[in-house]
């Protein structure tokens, strides 16, 4: 199998595990991580070599996943920091619970107005 052939099959199962949603996210994230280290030592070697006779309906089918695979790993990344997002919310609400007059603005127990 030649290195165009192997980045071929290499993307395709990189957009299969982006394409389908898992439960476990740490194991989806895992295999990108391989996926795309697998894939980014194929496209060194590749950029080594003369690249004169690449199939044209390889290279553009290369292209085309490319921009897939970079859709999936938007939207990984996005789920990811709504996650993050909605438990950082979570743990600030927590904190304010825990203590409730740590916001609020006064000045020697008295209040502040600005108006004049």
């Amino acid at each position: 199998m030649d290195l165009i052939e192997q980045l071929v099959f290499c993307s395709e199962r990189l957009l299969a595990v982006l394409q389908h949603p898992v439960d476990e996210r740490d194991k989806q994230v895992a295999k990108v991580e391989h996926l795309l280290a697998e894939r980014e030592k194929i496209i060194s070697r590749l950029k080594e070599q003369s690249c004169e006779n690449v199939n044209r309906q390889k290279a553009e089918k290369i292209v085309e996943m490319e921009r897939d695979i970079q859709q999936g790993l938007f939207r990984l990344y996005e789920s990811i920091k709504a996650d993050w997002e909605r438990w950082h919310q979570k743990r600030r609400l927590q904190r304010s619970y825990q203590n409730t007059f740590a916001y609020v603005e006064t000045y020697d127990g008295r209040f502040y107005d600005k108006r004049k």
